[in-house]
C-alpha cells in the first residue's frame, strides 16, 4: 500500500500542483500541535479526530485508519494507539517531502 493516494489527491485537489503544495504544507503546519495534544494527552482524541479528516482529505489512508483507531481507544490504549498514530505520521511526513521534492 502506498503511503499517499496520488490519484485521490490529484481528484480532491484537481492535480493543482500549487494547491498541493499549499494543502500539504498546512498539513505539515498542523503536526506539531497535533503531536501537542497527543503528548500533554489534553485534546488528544480530537487531535486524532482532526488528523484523520485532514489525512484523509490527502489521501494517506493509514494515517486515517491509525487516527480512526486513536480515536476509538480508551485510556488505557491511548500510548499504543497514539505510537501507531506517530509511526503512520511518519511515514506520511516522508511521502509529503518526497512529493514535495520530485513533483509527486
Amino acid at each position: 500500500m502506498t503511503i499517499l493516494d496520488c490519484a485521490h489527491f490529484d481528484h480532491m485537489t484537481g492535480a493543482d500542483r500549487a494547491l498541493q503544495l499549499e494543502v500539504l504544507g498546512l498539513f505539515r503546519g498542523q503536526v506539531e500541535g497535533w503531536r501537542g495534544a497527543f503528548a500533554s494527552g489534553e485534546g488528544w482524541r480530537e487531535a486524532a479526530h482532526t488528523m484523520k479528516g485532514s489525512a484523509r482529505g490527502i489521501g494517506f489512508t493509514q494515517l486515517a485508519a491509525a487516527c480512526e483507531a486513536a480515536e476509538r481507544a480508551d485510556e488505557a490504549g491511548r500510548a499504543a494507539a497514539l505510537a501507531q498514530v506517530e509511526a503512520a505520521l511518519g511515514k506520511a511526513l516522508v511521502a509529503l517531502e518526497q512529493f514535495a521534492a520530485d513533483g509527486g
